[in-house]
């Protein structure tokens, strides 16, 4: 296929809106998409050097960014110019200043994820469509990801879906969460109960990153997370960030008790505020067009979530 840069002006138009055709935007969404791209393309600073290297990249068919991470490899959606290493450790209060308010408020975040326990809202089984996961569940919704053990959630944001019963449930929690800038609106806490394995996996896309504040750990030896070649062993009230576009699998070895994490997705900080602005414009329009088009599909991510609402989650695959 011929490379974009050797194309004239009109040709490499045309190429641009068959690819923003292919996003399944509204005509509306279509028109602020080729505007931002545009604007990209004659835009010389480093403010959108990044969009302009992943609209050539889009234009040019190529899957990934030159000079990722073998571990990258299954990430259907890589952006070049990120920097980019599993884990985040030896300057994260620096490049995330919120960790420290999040780490913090690590008593209170606890006290409300563990008065769920006497709610009428609950965990509710982790459930993916048929091609992301492990196996079909028992119960015929959606597939699972774990092959041992048992995995429940409590959502608190997910790809725009109305959760606010279960935020109002965790206030502090909430407040604090909507007081992180580059917060990617994808929260939740994660139950892993005794003796699971979440298997390897990869993340949607580098544009974000993943935080975890560990709220309930059995014991340090029992609880890790592999991501790329790195491990991280995970303690109460500490904090620590990755990119969930490396491949990873977590692990609760402990034979009796459940670990139990608030999971909080932000932003890349490689990406400009522009940058940022663009990608959540681009997300929210997706996701929106995803879900009306997604009604009726018994296997589509939206009618999972909502069939696994009203799953019955073990309590003691949680409260142990």
């Amino acid at each position: 296929m011929e490379d974009c840069a050797q194309m004239s002006m009109d040709q490499v138009e045309e190429r641009l809106r068959s690819l923003i055709e292919d996003w399944g935007l509204s005509p509306f969404g279509k028109n602020i998409a080729f505007m931002w791209l545009s604007k990209a393309a004659i835009d010389e600073t480093d403010q959108l050097s990044r969009l302009r290297q992943w609209t050539v990249m889009q234009l040019n068919k190529r899957q990934r960014p030159a000079n990722v991470s073998p571990w990258q490899f299954g990430c259907p959606n890589l952006l070049p110019g990120l920097r980019s290493q599993p884990v985040w450790l030896e300057d994260m209060y620096d490049t995330f200043p919120w960790i420290r308010k999040l780490e913090t408020a690590f008593p209170v975040i606890r006290d409300e994820m563990l008065q769920l326990k006497h709610s009428t809202a609950n965990f509710q089984p982790y459930r993916a469509p048929s091609w992301a996961g492990v196996k079909q569940a028992a119960d015929g919704v959606g597939s699972i990801s774990h092959d041992a053990g048992d995995w429940n959630v409590f959502y608190l944001h997910l790809h725009d879906v109305d959760y606010a019963q279960n935020r109002a449930l965790c206030p502090m929690t909430t407040s604090i969460l909507e007081s992180i800038d580059q917060h990617y609106e994808h929260a939740f806490f994660s139950a892993l109960a005794p003796q699971t394995h979440i298997t390897k996996h990869h993340g949607p896309t580098n544009k974000k990153l993943r935080c975890h504040l560990p709220l309930v750990v059995p014991s340090e030896d029992s609880c890790r997370l592999r991501v790329g070649d790195e491990i991280v062993h995970v303690r109460e009230g500490e904090c620590f960030v990755f990119d969930d576009s490396f491949e990873h699998e977590a692990w609760n070895d402990h034979p009796t008790k459940s670990r139990i994490v608030l999971v909080v997705d932000v932003w890349h900080p490689s990406l400009s505020g522009p940058e940022t602005k663009f990608f959540k414009f681009l997300r929210k329009a997706r996701l929106k067009m995803e879900r009306k088009h997604a009604e009726g599909d018994q296997d589509g991510f939206y009618q999972i979530l909502k069939d696994a609402q009203h799953l019955q989650a073990n309590p003691d695959a949680i409260w142990t």
